[in-house]
């Protein structure tokens, strides 16, 4: 769109690629190096560095700096972080994200027993990625602690829940049922969303910004909300990749003064779950998922080998052609 300006505030100068850090941990074997899982910004905005420019999108304040930049139009997708300083999602800002993930790579070397507590799609991931790498060879003891009877939500099938722990369990993960973490040891693998410079009134009880599920927008009606911010849906990739999709669309309506289209949420239940490359489990609504389905969509690269293509802005997750 001619004479448009957009601006990105961000603490970080990368994308980082949220569905490889599970691998990324590993310091030997199928790990991913940071350049596989951080892709910079810097080449996507230069593609729209032709156009002209007179308005200006978004406020923020850096490093204790206060900049205010008049907007127009208003996206929040600030998305969320992991509690105690994990590297499952951005931390302060690229380099210390970075530094942690080195870090956490040491320790792992160093380690003879690892205990990865919550079995969540996290936390199996995790569990999952350590047997491969250490547990099915023996060099070193992991173990899983899940708060029920089996590893995965409630909502999972009964079916699925006992493949992922049979999974598991061949990858010499130890998992002990019916069991919480208490202090010393750091809580379960849980997000809060980034959402702390918002209005405390425009929060929905989880902290989440509160939008029109019709058009993901917010009184006054040029802000919008998505992803992991945003109460629209429960925070997973698959509704923020389709929030996108919507949203890029939309925009150009509302930027032209024309009615936005209704966003159509896909609230079906969907999961995928891998435990290293070669194993893997999840759902679609009701009916399970084969895990050569997820192995060969998923397993081998968890979409590293279309992250860069995400970062320059030329697909979402699921859309090739953007």
């Amino acid at each position: 769109m001619v004479g448009l300006r957009i601006v990105l505030v961000s603490p970080n100068d990368s994308l980082l690629w949220a569905f490889a850090t599970v691998r990324a941990i590993l310091p030997t074997g199928p790990g991913f190096a940071d350049d596989e899982i951080f892709h910079p910004f810097g080449p996507a905005f230069a593609t729209y560095s032709g156009l002209d420019a007179n308005r200006v999108v978004v406020a923020a304040t850096v490093d204790g700096q206060q900049r205010t930049i008049d907007c127009d139009t208003l996206v929040i997708a600030t998305g969320s972080s992991c509690k105690e300083g994990m590297p499952f999602k951005h931390l302060a800002g690229t380099p210390s994200t970075k530094a942690e993930f080195h870090h956490l790579r040491d320790k792992i070397t160093a380690a003879r027993t690892i205990v990865v507590a919550g079995a969540g799609l996290t936390g199996v991931e995790v569990a999952g990625e350590l047997g491969q790498a250490y547990g099915l060879v023996g060099t070193k003891e992991i173990t899983l602690i899940a708060d029920d009877e089996l590893p995965l939500d409630r909502e999972a099938r009964p079916d699925v829940r006992q493949i992922a722990a049979s999974e598991l369990a061949k990858l010499n993960v130890k998992i002990i049922p019916n069991t919480r973490v208490v202090r010393p040891l750091h809580p379960h693998l849980r997000h809060n969303p980034n959402t702390a410079f918002f209005p405390p009134s425009l929060l929905s009880p989880s902290l989440r910004v509160t939008v029109s599920l019709a058009t993901l927008q917010i009184p006054p009606p040029n802000i919008f909300a998505l992803g992991d911010a945003s109460a629209a849906q429960s925070a997973n990739g698959k509704h923020a990749d389709a929030q996108v999709r919507y949203l890029a669309s939309a925009l150009q309506e509302y930027l032209n003064g024309r009615a936005m289209p209704a966003y159509k949420p896909d609230d079906r239940y969907i999961f995928s779950v891998t435990m290293g490359p070669y194993r893997g489990t999840g759902q679609v609504g009701g009916r399970r998922l084969w895990g050569w389905v997820i192995r060969t969509a998923a397993g081998r690269h968890l979409g590293t080998d279309c992250a860069g293509h995400v970062a320059r802005g030329r697909r979402t997750m699921t859309q090739t052609k953007w």
